[in-house]
């Protein structure tokens, strides 16, 4: 699939609209114009709603190797996500999923509250996938809602360093990738939807009312909700939390100690767990809330779970997290702002904006973002995920998982 530097953002952007109630569309679209009008399917027993920390995105070696019809559809599930490895281990009919449309794995990649009832990507409703013979059920929603996608890729900066006789000089700029609005504009629109007034925030009572919706279509469901997974370290961040190996600036400033990472600053990795810590007290509040009238739904605390395994903030040892950091690409990711644009020697040593970039740099620089590997859980991750679900539902084999054989070859 050609990817132009905003399809490859398609991965990290989520575009929000209105509620739709709908458990069967009647049609899928321009992205299916090939195939008939979704039928519903047969009954899976164990359903996995949600995003992209569901859907397993960034597990595969390209986006070629997702479960078909994902991987031309963008949605990204992977055999080896999470949802996958509960229903092997306990024993569960999860459904034929590698067939467009059927089956309970329907978790979709860049899958806001809204589309799970909407349908992405041309796929139908998520939700059309519960019956009453649904008897499990996983979801990882929020983090879509709030564009956090966004968030990550409009407030990276780059930290220019150099090194003139004694002193070191070090300043860092944010907002050289523009992404259609500013790094604060977005944290802002998060914060907004996670305040809570009167008791609730809007995303505390999008996501009930996500949940609510799950049992008015599967009556007899126990709903395993997972938190998200730490991304950064909370213990002591640096100044500046690397994301990507660097880059030399030598052929710039002529200075063989010059030189050009990328990342975040201490203040704004502060930010980021505070607006996902914010998030996931709303997603405990929004459980409790559901919980509290009787409903068969538990929190699997995937945060708590993780702390230790989160991004270190360090790029020797970044690679040990079991969260995948910003990849591109080419080998040296900042090889296009070097090359295309201007660096001032004399602002960087006065601690002022040091770079300047031609308009069109950003999407050149954007289309060697990795997007389907970015800022997503690994393996590790995803295994820890899975035991908590495990736990939770904790409950005798009942019946034989229903799994397309070859997949464990022709899916690697």
């Amino acid at each position: 699939m050609e990817q132009t530097p905003r399809s490859v953002l398609r991965f990290l952007i989520i575009a929000v609209g209105g509620v739709l109630f709908a458990t069967v569309p009647m049609s899928l679209g321009t992205a299916s114009a090939s195939r008939s009008p979704f039928i519903s399917p047969a009954s899976s027993e164990y359903v996995a709603l949600g995003d992209s920390y569901s859907s397993g995105e960034g597990l595969q070696s390209n986006a070629a190797t997702y479960i078909p019809p994902s991987n031309a559809d963008g949605c990204h599930r992977s055999v080896d996500a999470y949802p996958v490895s509960v229903a092997e281990n306990l024993n569960l009919s999860l459904g034929q999923f590698e067939t467009y449309g059927s089956g309970g794995f329907v978790a979709c990649s860049g899958a806001t509250s809204k589309d799970l009832f909407n349908g992405e990507n041309g796929e139908p409703s998520q939700l059309s996938a519960l019956s009453p013979e649904t008897h499990w059920v996983t979801i990882t929603d929020g983090g879509d809602d709030l564009h956090f996608s966004n968030v990550l890729i409009a407030c990276l900066g780059v930290r220019a360093s150099v090194t003139v006789g004694a002193a070191t000089k070090s300043y860092t700029q944010s907002g050289v990738v523009h992404e259609g609005k500013t790094c604060d504009s977005y944290l802002d629109s998060a914060t907004s939807l996670l305040k809570v007034t009167q008791g609730t925030s809007p995303e505390e009572a999008e996501l009930e009312h996500v949940y609510a919706q799950i049992f008015v279509r599967a009556p007899n469901a126990e709903i395993a909700v997972l938190n998200y997974p730490q991304l950064f370290t909370q213990s002591s961040p640096p100044a500046f939390c690397p994301v990507a190996g660097g880059a030399s600036l030598f052929s710039v400033f002529k200075v063989r100690s010059a030189q050009l990472g990328i990342g975040y600053s201490k203040s704004q990795v502060s930010k980021f767990n505070l607006v996902e810590s914010e998030l996931d007290s709303a997603i405990a509040s929004a459980v409790s809330d559901m919980s509290a009238l009787g409903h068969n739904i538990q929190l699997v605390d995937v945060n708590s779970l993780t702390k230790a395994s989160a991004i270190p903030c360090n790029v020797a040892t970044n690679g040990q997290s079991d969260i995948n950091t910003l990849r591109f690409s080419v080998s040296s990711p900042l090889r296009t702002l070097v090359d295309n644009c201007h660096f001032d020697l004399a602002h960087l040593l006065s601690l002022r904006p040091f770079v300047s970039c031609p308009a069109n740099e950003a999407d050149v620089f954007l289309q060697h973002i990795v997007a389907t590997e970015t800022f997503h859980p690994k393996r590790g991750a995803n295994n820890t995920m899975a035991r908590a679900v495990e736990a939770l539902f904790d409950q005798a084999p009942t019946s034989t998982t229903t799994l397309n054989p070859n997949l464990s070859t022709t899916m690697p």
